[in-house]
């Protein structure tokens, strides 16, 4: 019986891990790519093998409601046990990324969108257009009249309305303290999302170098208002040195209860680089280069073969023997020859909001447009910009006019799925989401 787990490290850079977790063991992957910049299309990849645009879960759709089966509801139907953990309110059930986990976990503030015992505020904000104090009265009746734990679900209202409900980002200190707490069986699949490494870079006060540094407010080279590149450098630094600390403590509890540990980041982040930050925009490499290991027994070493985070899902599969389909390979056979996409498949509706309101109205129809990148089999990413067809790596990689032509053949391959903008999400959702600096 296996037991397998995986951990997103979210936002975390490859040239950061690979500063912070020379202590992680395992088989590791020099040149892993995400499919996407950003968390929803890259976890949508994680769960089904897919590219973003074959699911139609992207920045045009947020609803994790594509047919192709989640990866946890092909383990649950094998005989698992699917667990997860998520710190990222993107990647939450009220986006329906909860498909398939047998219990899917919060940290304190956001257990509310998963909470079956509370009121169902999903459903609750889909289908209801008032706001504020309406709102709340409107919950109140439904509440009362709901067959619901009725003072949780109206101490969650209230949190809501009154918009104070804990708004710490991060996680890990709740992800371990259900670690230590959960008695693992046979046949165990564990999902964890960790948001240290994400704005607004908040790390405890001991990890601290310098102030927390005031939200980018940015998307593409544009941010909407100053900031200080040096201070938001070491204030991600910190961050990452703390999740290295915590994780490495977290790693030891899994290691003991699960046979193969995968960790990998879903994207990059931008810290001045293209004269960036964050990560809203683009397929540049340092948005689309990932850290990935496999631990497990007598896993070691490095290999420099293009893998994808589309490859979790493959060796996931492989490992807990679930037949289904997947462009993932499993890693743990050698390693064949490999290309792949990432994809950037325009803006979010607040990210182009964003920069209308702020009078980039040019901009924010010339950044929603799609955009690609290429993982060649070996030594070299080209990627598409605004201004042409930039690459990196090899010397020898071929000119602007051939990686267009490679993206171009395999985006033919996919079989698109076609669906109508959804970026609809409640002012509380929002809310959460403008403390990532996303909204």
């Amino acid at each position: 019986m296996t037991n397998v787990a995986l951990v997103v490290l979210d936002t975390l850079r490859k040239d950061a891990f690979d500063r912070h977790f020379d202590w992680l063991p395992g088989r590791r992957f020099d040149r892993a790519y995400s499919t996407s910049n950003w968390t929803v299309p890259s976890h949508a990849s994680l769960f089904t093998g897919r590219y973003p645009s074959e699911v139609g879960v992207h920045a045009k759709n947020l609803y994790f409601d594509c047919e192709t089966p989640a990866l946890a509801e092909e383990l649950r139907d094998a005989g698992y046990t699917t667990r997860a953990f998520s710190a990222n309110t993107n990647v939450s059930s009220h986006f329906d990324f909860d498909r398939g986990f047998d219990a899917f976990a919060a940290p304190e503030g956001m257990d509310y969108l998963n909470d079956e015992n509370q009121f169902n505020w999903k459903e609750f904000n889909r289908t209801t257009d008032s706001t504020g104090v309406e709102k709340y009265l409107r919950a109140l009746y439904a509440c009362i009249r709901d067959d619901s734990a009725t003072i949780p679900s109206l101490k969650t209202g209230f949190d809501l309305l009154r918009k104070d409900a804990p708004t710490e980002y991060g996680g890990a200190t709740d992800a371990l303290e259900l670690i230590r707490g959960t008695e693992f069986g046979d046949r165990e699949f564990l999902f964890l999302n960790l948001m240290e490494a994400h704005e607004p870079y908040r790390a405890p006060p001991e990890y601290r170098t310098v102030e927390e540094p005031d939200l980018t407010n940015s998307v593409g080279d544009i941010s909407i208002g100053e900031v200080d590149g040096e201070r938001t450098k070491r204030a991600y630094e910190d961050c990452v040195r703390y999740l290295s600390d915590i994780y490495r403590e977290m790693f030891e509890h899994l290691s003991e209860e699960f046979d193969y540990v995968i960790t990998l980041s879903d994207h990059g982040e931008l810290l001045g680089e293209h004269g960036a930050w964050g990560h809203e925009y683009g397929v540049y490499p340092k948005l689309t280069h990932v850290p990935f290991v496999v631990s497990g027994e007598g896993l070691s070493g490095r290999s420099s073969a293009a893998a994808s985070i589309l490859d979790a899902h493959g060796t996931i599969q492989a490992l807990a023997d679930v037949d289904g389909e997947s462009r993932g390979r499993n890693l743990l056979e050698p390693p064949s020859d490999g290309e792949f996409l990432a994809e950037y498949r325009g803006l979010t509706s607040w990210g182009k909001e964003k920069l209308k309101t702020n009078g980039y109205e040019t901009e924010a129809e010339s950044y929603d447009r799609e955009l690609r990148g290429y993982v060649a089999p070996r030594d070299y990413y080209g990627f598409e910009t605004l201004d042409g067809v930039e690459r990196v790596g090899s010397a020898d990689a071929p000119d602007a006019a051939a990686v267009t032509d490679r993206i171009r053949r395999l985006r033919d391959d996919l079989d698109t799925r076609d669906v109508e903008r959804n970026n609809d999400v409640p002012d509380e959702i929002k809310d959460r989401l403008e403390d990532l600096g996303y909204a």
